[in-house]
């Protein structure tokens, strides 16, 4: 009988090598004997050990390791034990965050920083049976929209080798695009899941604060506000239902993080179809092919029941604002000084950019009235949201920007690269559940994609939506070397 219900799962899986699976699938297998980890992590490491060397994406390969949970992850399975929805799956894990006996670089900055316990992301991956498969490339300090340093060098867009994978997640994102991983952590402060999923073609959700536990053992001390708040842990993967198990695992809870909320991952709710489509935003211009691609998936989606009403979003470049204001004040007071001395000369070039382009608060009044017009725009958004459950955005203003754009000077980054950016920071500030969906290629292989948010705690019904319009586009998957 178990050896029949072996062969009806088989019939249902790809015929393709498993790299080019999704994590569903892979967990599927795994959980039904039709394949096992140590099979699916072998096939892995082969497609990391032919592509990692071009795209630079993974930057400490763990294969021994890897290979010893993989075995792990059989050996509970052969007990009848499945200990989560990606057990045995090989994940990856941003080179910015604890694995026991591995360094925590925060992009080549602290290259001798080892690390003795592991953060609450490693944890929950370790107890849900994940293969940790190698840790993810990034900027120094995880302050860019692009992911290279001076230790481990550049990460390559697979579809594009002349524009950003996006930073700072750009190594899990690439890593993803290209078939080196099934589910990718990341986190964002600024975008850092969201623009490297839309700049690779792939999914990136930013859960609400307190949703996904943060604690890293090697940085004890208390966080601040824009760190407790505003910097998220959220997943990359190549499909929707795969971000979705990736939230389950993640957002375990742990005592660990005194924030952490024990917010259901869905609601029994009625689907309300309304949604919010914004194609203007005061403060920015919109390219207009970005335009053309934002009002072609609202088509997809009235086409399937939803009813889409254009609306304009009250006061959102000034949430983009009160992210600098906040966000860039306590950076300079907190690792200013760090970039300065340890940082390389493009890292803070970048970084002069940001400081000039978004504007701190120049002073402990301006930084309080901040956090309270950021209060005052919650309630204000709030309302939008119990009229349009679900609201449909651009990511970026432009296109996925070309190399070295951020070292273009601080008139280019305050006139160009802060209002794109609009969609992106303002939603950090306002710290609803913000998702990149992708949908479709540029002529050009460019990757486009659309911006969903929601209320507190629902990020449910961003995946239902994305899962509606990743039934029209299938993206393509960036297999080729």
């Amino acid at each position: 009988m178990q050896f029949d219900r072996i062969k009806e799962i088989q019939k249902t899986l790809p015929t393709t090598p498993i790299w080019q699976w999704s994590a569903t699938e892979v967990a599927l297998g795994i959980r039904h004997k039709a394949i096992s980890s140590t099979e699916a992590t072998q096939n892995v490491l082969k497609r990391i050990h032919q592509i990692n060397p071009k795209i630079n994406a993974i930057i400490n390969l763990m294969e021994q390791k890897a290979l010893k949970q993989a075995k792990q992850a059989d050996d509970l399975i052969a007990q009848g034990i499945v200990l989560s929805p990606l057990h045995g799956v090989p994940i990856t894990i941003k080179d910015n965050v604890d694995v026991k006996g591995e360094r925590n670089t925060n992009g080549g900055v602290f290259k001798d920083r080892i690390c003795q316990e592991d953060s609450t992301i490693a944890t929950n991956f370790n107890t849900a049976g994940c293969v940790t498969i190698g840790m993810t490339n990034l900027p120094e300090f995880a302050i860019r929209w692009f992911s290279e340093n001076p230790l481990f060098g550049r990460t390559l867009n697979p579809w594009n080798h002349q524009i950003t994978p996006g930073g700072s997640s750009g190594g899990a994102a690439a890593a993803t695009a290209s078939g080196m991983c099934f589910v990718a952590h990341g986190n964002d402060i600024g975008g850092s899941i969201r623009y490297p999923a839309y700049a690779c073609g792939v999914f990136g959700l930013r859960p609400t604060w307190g949703r996904v536990p943060q604690f890293d053992p090697s940085s004890p001390g208390g966080r601040t506000f824009a760190s407790e708040f505003f910097s998220i842990e959220g997943p990359i993967a190549r499909s929707v239902n795969d971000i979705r198990l990736g939230l389950e695992v993640l957002s375990r809870g742990s005592i660990y993080d005194q924030v952490w909320v024990p917010a259901p991952l869905a609601y029994n709710d009625s689907k309300n179809r309304r949604i919010a489509l914004v194609t203007q935003i005061d403060g920015m211009d919109i390219e207009p092919d970005i335009k053309e691609n934002l009002i072609k998936v609202a088509k997809w989606l009235q086409a399937d029941g939803y009813v889409v009403e254009e609306i304009k979003l009250p006061e959102f470049d000034i949430a983009a604002e009160i992210w600098g204001k906040i966000l860039i004040a306590e950076k300079t007071t907190t690792i200013g000084h760090y970039i300065d001395e340890y940082g390389s000369e493009d890292v803070q070039k970048a970084w002069r950019g940001m400081v000039y382009g978004a504007e701190a608060a120049k002073d402990m009044r301006e930084y309080i009235l901040a956090i309270a017009k950021r209060d005052e725009l919650r309630r204000i958004y709030n309302e939008i949201l119990d009229t349009y459950p679900v609201i449909m955005l651009p990511i970026s203003g432009k296109n996925p920007f070309k190399y070295g754009e951020d070292l273009l000077g601080d008139a280019y980054f305050k006139d160009v690269i802060i209002p794109a950016q609009i969609p992106l920071l303002a939603l950090v500030c306002l710290n609803y559940p913000s998702m990149s969906v992708p949908t479709g290629l540029k002529d050009d292989n460019i990757p486009q994609g659309v911006q969903l948010f929601a209320s507190d705690y629902r990020a449910d019904l961003c995946l239902q939506v994305a899962e509606d319009i990743e039934r029209h586009i299938k993206m393509p998957y960036r297999f080729e070397d």
